[in-house]
């Protein structure tokens, strides 16, 4: 999440106005003027000795800014209203969008006020590596035992996903062997066969896209194990392609991108297995369903991971598996993440003060409270609620 700067946090560098309106800017060596950005990158930062005011006119840009150029972090904020930088704090642009525009408003020019960076400090955009752009084709395959394709190449990717069975293929002569919720990407030019053997049918999804990737090299010649959320999202994706309603096509695409998003993700992450059986996914579902609406009842409580395990009868290594599996995170982080947000609503209301409500939800003490709060959204509650009543 980005900073504003109309945040608490960046008060500490300068002020938020309405307008610009400083008429003993006019006339002055510095005056007004008008700055045209479209850099994504600065090697130096401004440091005036006067109070400097800025207004975006034109896109969205981002405030690069220090009060210590040697000593302190860079931090970035989005420029939101009429800010006003504080004499002697160091600070320069960048565009987030293509081009931008801003009004400079300043007693002194601070053209010939700039200060090198030991390092040079580059905004990192927000862009997607991997860009589906049309799904060709999708079709849903029943292949009886002994089935043989001799093979093709052609422009596109092509996925397959068994959905049941065992399918044997080949990729420009290495050999490959998919079982139930495994799936394989074929690159573009690059040539398959797929046959299954004597003793085994199989059951399977093709679909062929026009996709753009920067990480082609980890999707090719490999075999992947669907995990929980890759296989919610192939149901989604295959849910999308028999509806006509609007906006399917765009579903279609979305999942897509985030089944293949998924399968490069899965080399950073543990995966969650898949259910043995549907009847196992169901009774994971409905006692999963179980113990969040009884964390969800008794947040105000110091629920402890022994008093849940006492209360649904099962063993802390299987509370901690059905979590994993279906949430990807540890009940004790669950509970903790629950308690925060549910913080951030008592803070809202303004009726407690920080201390009651780490009381209110059965925290240790205010200083653990203090520490969890701003290890979870980087600012403390005290300083979360001076912001809410800016």
């Amino acid at each position: 999440m980005f900073n504003k700067t109309t945040s608490f946090i960046f008060q500490k560098y300068g002020e938020i106005f309405q307008d610009l309106s400083r008429d003993k800017t006019r006339g002055k060596p510095g005056g007004r003027k008008i700055l045209k950005i479209a850099n994504k990158k600065v090697n130096f930062l401004y440091c005036n000795d006067e109070d400097t005011y800025i207004r975006v006119d034109d896109g969205i840009v981002m405030l690069v800014v220090s009060d210590d150029i040697n000593q302190a972090p860079i931090e970035q904020f989005v420029i939101h209203r009429v800010i006003k930088i504080k004499a002697g704090v160091y600070f320069n642009f960048i565009s987030i969008t293509n081009n931008s525009k801003i009004e400079i408003s300043s007693l002194s020019n601070i053209s010939n006020k700039k200060h090198a960076l030991d390092e040079e400090f580059v905004y990192e955009r927000i862009l997607p590596n991997v860009q589906v752009n049309e799904v060709l084709a999708c079709y849903y395959q029943v292949r009886n035992a002994n089935y043989n394709f001799s093979g093709e190449s052609h422009g596109h990717w092509e996925l397959t996903f068994i959905d049941s069975g065992q399918l044997e293929t080949s990729i420009d002569g290495e050999y490959f062997n998919l079982n139930n919720y495994e799936l394989i990407l074929y690159a573009p030019r690059q040539y398959h066969t797929q046959h299954t053997n004597n003793e085994h049918s199989c059951s399977y999804l093709t679909v062929m896209f026009d996709m753009e990737c920067s990480h082609e090299d980890d999707l090719k010649n490999r075999v992947f194990q669907a995990n929980r959320d890759a296989l919610t999202t192939i149901n989604n994706f295959v849910r999308a392609s028999g509806n006509d309603q609007v906006f399917s096509k765009d579903l279609m695409i979305c999942y897509l991108q985030e089944i293949v998003v998924r399968l490069i993700y899965s080399d950073f992450i543990d995966d969650s297995p898949v259910a043995n059986t549907p009847m196992q996914q169901k009774f994971e579902n409905e006692l999963l369903n179980e113990v969040l609406i009884y964390i969800n009842d008794n947040i105000y409580t110091a629920i402890t991971i022994e008093k849940l395990c006492q209360e649904f009868s099962i063993s802390r290594s299987s509370l901690q598996q059905l979590f994993k599996n279906n949430l990807n995170t540890a009940p004790k982080q669950y509970i903790s993440d629950l308690k925060l947000q549910k913080s951030k609503l008592l803070i809202k209301e303004s009726k407690y003060t920080i201390s009651e409500i780490s009381n209110i939800l059965g925290f240790a003490s205010i200083h653990y409270f203090s520490r969890k709060f701003k290890q979870q959204f980087g600012i403390t509650p005290t300083d979360y609620a001076k912001t809410i009543y800016n």
